[in-house]
């Protein structure tokens, strides 16, 4: 006789497989918290489909210091004794029920959710979990492996089908194999409902091509967001299931799966050709997208054999770029720490996030003296802090294109910016060819036309000479703030 005891509707999907695969011929019983049952208004159909009997926890009776003698007291009660059963399968060891096995010594088994415990607590008999998302001590004993999406994946159709009606999926969505599933989730408080909307055009404008790709988006349970209306032509998902069942709902499964940061597509990752995340800061600076996507169109019509190199980028969201652009040129970008890392004909990009302006100055303006005719360095500049620049040396400048963004409003033709990057080349003939470089990308869901065009003579002089100006006064500043810091040490010092 076994039991299960689950707090997630996650963990009840991997009790329901590992039960029918390993436990299938005995009895078995499954405690579950009152959250599920209030989520779940059909868990009465797991008896006798699922498990043999269905017991719920009242989490609201229980406070810190009763907890034990609450679940004893439910325990008698409902005539559950926890030594009658040949195994206890906890999901989650620091969940009331866990620790209360574990304060009353009462072996059991831990299965997936037991990140805070390990096989040195002796209660805990085994550890059953997907190893191959997780970092373990391979000298831990009684480790068993089990990959919840490969488990369904070898079950028959019939049993699976029963799995996904009772988790609400009555029918498999119709799309077609080049499709793209959006995975929202629930963005940090300090993000607006209008930032929160325009982070998800922007990924889907990016990264989800139009017309040939159909949009499906699986929202976030606490996700309150109206996204029928803001991707009208895209199949959203109403439902509440576990991610883990996202691989089976479709009639073909989708060729992409993208969310923003990897927890919430950890699970699934591999059982789908793309999978798209995002750097966890990528809420709070999506917008340099715009600048990422533009270097990347650039290097593409550049070159087609050189090694990319970065620095101080966010590399995940260029090689995301580079990954969607069909590029002739590698799919993977090189990180380095310093500029002596990186060898002669290479693409360089660089931008300024995490670094020491001063310092990092000094070091790049080496770097663009020694640096060999054929190689090209990008200078993205998303903080504005001209890296490149040397103050008060100006030679720079002599070898800079500038590159000019333009964005416009699709909608009011008085909204338009525009933004520039750098790009710093020793020839002639390459600062042409860069600065001829036109193309534009329509952003249907922002709303926005983005075009880069070609300098005048006259516009290259006048954006050279702003750029001089900007990171001459950003340079004055930084010597302003360390004159302030050092009379204020000195001051204290004094004191």
């Amino acid at each position: 006789m076994i039991l299960y005891h689950v707090v997630t509707i996650h963990q009840l999907l991997h009790c329901i497989i590992y039960k029918e695969l390993f436990h299938k011929e005995q009895v078995c019983y499954i405690l579950l918290s009152d959250s599920i049952k209030e989520k779940f208004p059909q868990f009465k159909e797991m008896e006798g489909l699922f498990f043999d009997k269905i017991f719920f926890l009242n989490t609201h009776e229980l406070d810190t210091e009763k907890n034990n003698y609450v679940i004893e007291k439910y325990l008698v009660e409902n005539k559950i004794n926890p030594h009658e059963f040949t195994e206890i399968i906890v999901e989650s060891p620091d969940s009331i029920f866990g620790i209360y096995l574990i304060e009353k010594e009462i072996n059991f088994t831990s299965l997936e959710d037991g990140s805070g415990y390990d096989r040195k607590n002796q209660i805990i008999t085994k550890k059953i979990g997907n190893f191959n998302k997780r970092i373990i001590e391979f000298d831990e004993p009684n480790l068993e492996h089990f990959d919840l999406i490969e488990s369904m994946g070898r079950m028959g159709r019939s049993f699976l089908d029963k799995v996904l009606v009772f988790f609400g999926i009555n029918q498999k969505i119709q799309i077609n194999k080049d499709s793209t599933i959006l995975l929202t989730e629930l963005l940090s408080n300090f993000i607006t409902y209008e930032e929160q909307k325009k982070i998800y055009q922007l990924m889907v404008d990016y990264f989800v091509p139009e017309p040939e790709t159909r949009l499906v988006i699986y929202p976030h349970p606490d996700d309150l967001m109206f996204y029928n209306g803001i991707f009208q032509q895209a199949t959203v998902i109403k439902k509440e299931f576990p991610s883990e069942l996202i691989p089976f709902i479709f009639n073909e499964k989708p060729k992409t799966v993208m969310t923003i940061t990897p927890p919430r597509i950890n699970n699934i990752m591999g059982h789908f050709e793309n999978c798209i995340n995002f750097s966890i800061d990528f809420e709070r600076y999506f917008n340099i997208t715009h600048r990422y996507y533009c270097v990347v169109k650039l290097i593409n019509e550049l070159a087609a054999d050189y090694e990319i190199y970065e620095m101080n980028t966010d590399k995940l969201l260029l090689e995301n770029l580079l990954n969607c652009s069909g590029n002739q040129l590698c799919s993977s970008v090189i990180s380095v720490n310093n500029s002596s890392q990186i060898p002669h004909k290479s693409i360089v990009i660089i931008d300024d996030f995490n670094h020491n302006t001063f310092q990092e100055s000094r070091e790049i303006s080496n770097f663009i003296k020694s640096i060999d005719h054929e190689s090209i360095i990008i200078f993205i500049n998303s903080n504005k802090e001209y890296l490149f620049y040397d103050f008060p040396d100006k030679e720079v400048f002599e070898s800079i294109v500038p590159v000019e963004i333009n964005h416009n409003s699709t909608i009011n033709e008085i909204e338009q910016y525009s933004e520039i990057f750098f790009v710093y080349s020793k020839r002639k003939d390459t600062r042409t060819m860069i600065n001829q470089q036109e193309f534009e990308k329509s952003l249907r869901n922002s709303n926005e036309l983005i075009k880069v065009k070609a300098l005048s003579e006259d516009q290259l002089r006048i954006k050279i000479l702003e750029g001089i100006l900007e990171a001459t006064e950003k340079r004055l500043e930084h010597y302003i703030k360390l004159e302030s810091e050092l009379r204020e040490k000195l001051n204290t010092r004094s004191k």
